[in-house]
C-alpha cells in the first residue's frame, strides 16, 4: 500500500502519481488549501492534482440552500491555485465511483470531514479492475477560520440584519441616558 507522510509518518512517499481530490470548495479558506497542498504532496515530484468542484444543485441537495458562489466561479478559483493541476466540475450522481472511472487517478484523497463510505468506494474500484487507492488526509493544523461554517458564522454574527443586531448589542452597553 501506498500511503504519505499525513498518513503513516513519513516512512513512504507516493510519487509521481495522479491524484483526485473533491469538495464544494464554496468560500475559500485556509482548511481548503491545507487540504489541497497535502493532496499535491501525494502527487509527489511530476505528479498531477485534479480537484473535482461539487454541482450547485449537489450542495443544494444536500445543505438545503445554494452555494455562495456558482460552480464555474468555484471552479476557476480553485484551478488558479498553484498547487493545483486542474480543476473540473463533478457529475450529478452520488455514484463517485464515475469520476473515478473517468480521471483514472491513483489516488484519492479525501479530506479528515469528508462524508464516504471509503470501504464501499475501494470495494466498487476494485470490482471495475482499478487500483485506485482510497486515503483520508488529516486535517492540517491552520488555526483561525479553517471552515466555511465557521466563516459563515462569523459573517452572520457581525453583519446579520445588516448590522442592526451588532449596533442593538452595543447600545446596550451603553449607559442609559436621562430623559429630555
Amino acid at each position: 500500500m501506498r500511503t504519505s507522510s499525513a498518513l503513516d509518518g513519513g516512512k513512504r512517499q507516493v510519487t509521481g502519481k495522479k491524484v483526485l481530490v473533491a469538495g464544494k470548495f464554496d468560500i475559500l479558506h485556509l482548511g481548503h488549501i491545507a487540504y489541497l497542498e497535502q493532496a499535491r504532496a501525494l502527487a509527489g515530484p511530476g505528479g498531477e492534482l485534479i480537484a473535482v468542484i461539487a454541482l450547485d444543485k449537489t450542495i443544494e441537495r444536500e445543505r438545503g440552500a445554494p452555494p455562495v458562489f456558482p460552480q464555474e466561479q468555484r471552479r476557476r478559483l480553485i484551478e488558479s491555485l498553484k498547487v493545483v493541476d486542474k480543476a473540473i466540475l463533478g457529475y450529478d450522481t452520488d455514484d463517485h465511483t464515475s469520476i473515478v472511472i473517468d480521471n483514472r487517478p491513483d489516488v484519492v484523497a479525501l479530506g479528515y470531514d469528508q462524508k464516504t463510505d471509503i470501504e464501499g468506494l475501494e470495494k466498487r474500484i476494485r470490482e471495475l479492475g482499478l487500483s485506485t487507492r482510497i486515503v483520508r488526509l488529516a486535517r492540517g493544523n491552520v488555526g483561525g477560520l479553517y471552515s466555511s461554517t465557521m466563516i459563515r458564522k462569523r459573517i452572520i454574527d457581525f453583519y446579520g440584519n445588516n448590522g442592526s443586531e451588532r449596533q442593538i448589542k452595543s447600545q446596550a452597553h451603553r449607559a442609559p441616558q436621562p430623559p429630555e
